[in-house]
């Protein structure tokens, strides 16, 4: 038993940083560029141009980046989109977990996002032409206005910018310019790595099993020496920031800041996944495969209500442990039906639910429940046309 927890440490070790982590960062940091860039100016064209369409507020959010709710979310503050539209924007968001089917699976990503574009554009239209939704959307806005605010972050901003200048512009550059830099450029070297070894698998330039130590792969020696660096890295972010508080978007000066706060967002995915896998992993190993089957074995609609529940879940670990048991169930007799995927996938809204609680609470919690109803809804006529195609 303790070979094979041994053994998973170092399989999740290598889904977090090679498998699933390296293809993760470099598009949290492609999409986190354009984001920071041109958000604002999409923004603005949006409010000028009175652009709040239920289409495109899906098709923004189907971005796999934090960013595009969030702006929506100050958009949907000042008046200048409906609340269709916002309830069509949060049935796009995915948070990290699009990542992860983007790794696993690039056509059920496909799948995904159309489906999600034609419930925000018909559920969202709908609301959006009701004159008892715009009342109710008074209501809401005024109700959002008297909701508090973070005092614990703005106590951080207040301290940081309490430090001296020169300690506080070093420290700024050394966190998010230099160890933000580090960090990235470590990504890409693993995601460089990546696809060496899989041209190394594919045309079997080299045995795998002239690649081991200990019956261990080295490339899961590598991930581990990887995951131990993302973990210092972690740690002295999370130190320096209990100690001297850090910056907020609307603070960053240049790519850098953001590239750099964008780097801190990864680590703690990372992490994360390995942690996921790790306890999917163990559990499976504990229980066995057979048990786990024997669950969700022609049980779709429980695997679709449980689904759309946990998208409900503040933040992105329940998320992205249930994306992680449907990839790994795949192919055994306990596989879940991909309905169950969508309904999670359309209830979620992950780590924007704890800003969105702070920018306009009643809004966000009343759209999350329209969304988890349509999750609801939704899966099961998808589970429907899956059993009547099989």
């Amino acid at each position: 038993m303790i070979d094979n927890i041994f053994e998973n440490a170092f399989k999740a070790a290598h889904t977090a940083i090679f498998d699933v982590g390296s293809v993760m960062a470099v598009l949290m940091l492609v999409f986190g560029i354009l984001d920071y860039r041109y958000g604002d100016r999409l923004r603005e064209l949006i409010e000028k141009r009175r652009l709040d369409k239920p289409l495109i507020m899906t098709g923004l959010s189907l971005i796999p980046v934090d960013g595009t709710l969030l702006f929506q979310y100050n958009t949907y503050r000042r008046g200048s989109i409906r609340f269709g539209s916002l309830l069509a924007g949060i049935i796009g968001i995915g948070e990290e977990s699009p990542y992860l089917v983007l790794s696993y699976n690039p056509l059920a990503w496909l799948m995904l996002a159309g489906i999600k574009l034609i419930l925000g554009v018909v559920f969202g239209g709908i609301l959006n032409r009701s004159a008892k939704v715009a009342r109710l959307t008074e209501k809401l806005h005024a109700r959002d206005s008297k909701a508090g605010i973070d005092e614990n972050a703005v106590q951080a901003d207040e301290n940081f910018h309490e430090l001296p200048d020169k300690f506080r512009h070093r420290l700024h550059h050394f966190r998010y310019h230099q160890l933000g830099k580090a960090f990235w450029i470590f990504f890409a070297i693993a995601f460089l790595v990546e696809i060496l070894l899989n041209a190394i698998t594919r045309f079997q330039w080299l045995e795998n099993d002239k690649l081991q130590a200990m019956g261990i792969p080295f490339i899961s020696w590598l991930a581990m020496l990887g995951l131990f660096i993302v973990v210092i890295y972690r740690l002295l972010i999370k130190v320096t920031t209990k100690e001297f508080g850090k910056i907020f978007e609307q603070e960053f000066e240049d790519t850098g800041d953001a590239i750099g706060d964008l780097a801190e967002t990864c680590a703690g995915v990372i992490l994360l996944i390995f942690l996921l896998t790790f306890v999917i992993e163990s559990v499976m190993t504990v229980i066995g495969m057979d048990r786990l089957t024997a669950l969700f074995a022609d049980r779709g609609l429980l695997a679709i209500a449980i689904g759309a529940l946990i998208g409900l879940v503040p933040g992105t670990g329940a998320s992205l442990a249930f994306t992680t048991l449907y990839f790994t169930l795949a192919g055994t007799p306990g596989a879940m039906p991909f309905a169950a995927l969508a309904s999670c996938s359309i209830a979620l809204i992950g780590d924007s639910q704890f800003i969105g609680s702070q920018l306009l609470r009643f809004s966000q919690r009343a759209a999350h429940v329209l969304a988890f109803v349509i999750a609801l809804g939704s899966g099961a006529i998808i589970w429907g046309i899956e059993r009547l195609i099989s």
